[in-house]
């Protein structure tokens, strides 16, 4: 290092380390001058020398990969290319392919029609592509309600023809006719289907337009006449008018019902075809009317409204209860008001409502009970009791107070036989009453016994102005009389389906064997789940034989139980060939303490069912059936008793 730096290094050492020399740093400030720098502005480039070539290895230089990127990229080249050939190929030859959206389907009729007036439709079917349809097929779906003009009994469900080949560029027409029925202001849809095939294919194309046509009328005029408030149990008729308004004769019109609850519907004129709730009008020429008039009896509380319904149209072609096609549909309300008089019909003190179950030859009271509900009252009230029914005798009535009027089959009550049912104040009630027998006057041809009571009362309301004077109120019971279904048994020896064998008369301690015969008469009414039930002695034997074999005859050994489970038996099978009966085996084998002794075979039989009419529950019983078997035909006195 030069002298002169060395010095000033020393220098600077004193002046930093010495505290003696303050001026040190003056005299350093005071040396600073302006100096001018040279700053480079960008990098020098150093000087290149040259250098050998470096070269690769020929194995690496065959196995370097494509990136990823350049094959995403030459891929997407090549797809490109094809779409725009692809479509350049679509645009400039396209005319050689079919299109659906090429063909129209051209309908023209109305858009509204009267309802039963035949009507056309033209259908216009154009190729508007290069290539012709082959075997073009033309199908016409009709809505329901749609017959054939050129035969009106036949229902038009679809029309179809085949139209042929239709070229490029070209159309082919058809019309088409139908008479259409339906409801007025009904909208229907008719739908066109176009089927078609092309040259070099096997499928089969299809093409679908669809039309709507709004029924303006209908082709029956439905109008329905009643009352508009009743009161609950009050008979009314409804009256039904059909008329046609088709140019063409109607075939084959029915009318349907469809009641409300609490209504009983009680006759009709004409007579229900089915169900009470179906007429068969049959055929209605142009301009003509057929009435129908329905007589019911409707029950409800205070304000209650019921609505009825009624369809008219024509008859389905497969089920001729119901409506195929229905022409019109009318409803009507009625409201159920409070009767001005309250009644209610009660047999043997029985309040409840339903049907009163009664036997044959048993007396049975009726009391009528009645309550003025109006503010009012009511003069010169009457109350009319109307008999009627299969077991209805009129030798077999005692009215209580009452006029019996035998050739009208009532019983009347008014104020010369009652006093007060001439001025009946408000809120006030009462009773009267008769006794009736329920009678079998018709022996075995009778089926569902029954008495049924209608009762009806009248009377005049006082104190108000622009109200009926006349106002009734009725009430119906019916009685039923329940079947007298009966059992009865024997033992038998020599006659009946089995061989019977031992001792007659039996003898102590030795085997003999009896037949058990058990018949079952229904009487008046079906019954169902019929049982007969019986136990016998511990020194009777069952010897498992039964007669018929299809029988279900049971023996419970534990028990010492015999089990018939009968099932169902019809009705009048009284003295009958076809009364229930079955036939069992069983042995005798006495012991000496029977010495002199009719022994029981079979303890005492009991019998149950319901009553398919009334819905009770029958019973029956037999005595002990013994060897005395008197109406077998070899029976002679004392052969029943044992011998020693």
């Amino acid at each position: 290092m030069p002298s002169e730096d060395e010095g000033r290094i020393e220098e600077l050492k004193k002046s930093l380390y010495s505290r003696s020399a303050p001026d040190v740093r003056t005299r350093r400030k005071l040396r600073f001058s302006d100096k001018t720098s040279e700053v480079p502005t960008a990098w020098e480039r150093p000087v290149e020398t040259p250098s050998e070539p470096v070269e690769l290895n020929e194995t690496y230089k065959e196995k370097i990969p494509m990136s990823f990127l350049t094959k995403l990229l030459i891929a997407s080249a090549l797809f490109c290319a094809i779409a725009v050939g692809v479509g350049a190929l679509l645009f400039f030859q396209g005319a050689n392919l079919i299109s659906a959206d090429n063909i129209d389907i051209v309908i023209n009729g109305p858009v509204s029609v009267s309802g039963g007036e035949p009507i056309k439709f033209d259908i216009k079917v154009a190729n508007k592509n290069n290539v012709d349809l082959q075997v073009v097929d033309l199908a016409v779906a009709f809505p329901d309600g749609t017959i054939d003009p050129k035969d009106t009994s036949k229902e038009l469900k679809i029309f179809k023809e085949l139209l042929g080949d239709i070229p490029a560029g070209r159309s082919l027409d058809k019309t088409v006719e139908a008479v259409i029925f339906g409801e007025e202001n009904l909208q229907k849809q008719i739908e066109v289907i176009v089927t078609y095939s092309v040259k070099g294919s096997s499928a089969v194309f299809t093409k679908t337009r669809s039309y709507d046509v709004l029924i303006s009328s209908s082709p029956i005029g439905l109008n329905v006449s009643s009352f508009t408030e009743v009161t609950s149990g009050q008979e009314f008729d409804f009256d039904i008018d059909v008329t046609s308004n088709s140019a063409e004769i109607l075939k084959n019109v029915v009318l349907k019902a469809e009641y409300p609850f609490g209504f009983q519907f009680l006759s009709s004129d004409p007579k229900v075809a089915f169900d009470q709730d179906t007429w068969r009008i049959g055929d209605i020429p142009p301009g003509q009317k057929r009435t129908i008039t329905i007589r019911g009896v409707v029950q409800g509380e205070n304000t209650d409204v019921r609505v009825f319904r009624f369809r008219v149209g024509a008859q389905h072609s497969r089920n001729p209860e119901d409506i195929g096609t229905e022409y019109a549909s009318v409803e009507r309300e009625l409201s159920i008001q409070k009767p001005f008089v309250s009644v209610e019909v009660y047999v043997n003190n029985n309040e409840a409502q339903e049907d009163y179950v009664a036997r044959f030859g048993e007396s049975t009271r009726v009391e009528v009970a009645w309550f003025n509900n109006l503010s009012v009252p009511i003069s010169n009230m009457n109350i009319t009791a109307r008999l009627s029914g299969n077991a209805y005798d009129k030798t077999a009535i005692q009215p209580d107070l009452g006029t019996y009027r035998s050739a009208d089959n009532e019983i009347v009550w008014n104020q010369i036989s009652v006093p007060e049912l001439g001025s009946v104040s408000a809120g006030d009630s009462g009773k009267v009453s008769f006794s009736i027998t329920p009678t079998n006057s018709k022996a075995t041809s009778l089926t569902n016994p029954i008495v049924s009571v209608h009762v009806d009362i009248s009377g005049n309301r006082n104190q108000e102005s622009r109200v009926p004077e006349k106002l009734t109120s009725t009430a119906i019971k019916n009685i039923k009389v329940a079947s007298d279904v009966s059992l009865s048994g024997r033992s038998l020896r020599t006659v009946g389906p089995f061989t019977n064998t031992g001792p007659i008369p039996p003898r102590a301690e030795q085997e003999t064997t009896y037949t058990v015969l058990w018949t079952i008469n229904s009487g008046f009414n079906a019954v169902h789940n019929a049982q007969v039930t019986a136990s016998v002695p511990a020194y009777i034997k069952w010897m498992g034989q039964i007669a018929p074999a299809s029988e279900s005859v049971t023996y419970d050994s534990n028990k010492g139980t015999i089990t018939w489970d009968v099932g169902n038996i019809p009705a009048g099978t009284t003295g009958s060939q076809q009364r229930k009966e079955v036939a069992f085996q069983v042995s005798l084998e006495p012991g000496v303490n029977l010495v002199g002794q009719a022994p029981i075979l079979v303890d005492q039989s009991r019998l149950t069912a319901i009553d398919d009419f009334t819905g009770s529950m029958l019973e029956s019983t037999h005595d002990s059936i013994t060897t005395r078997f008197s109406t077998d035909p070899a029976y002679r006195e004392r052969d029943e008793n044992v011998n020693p």
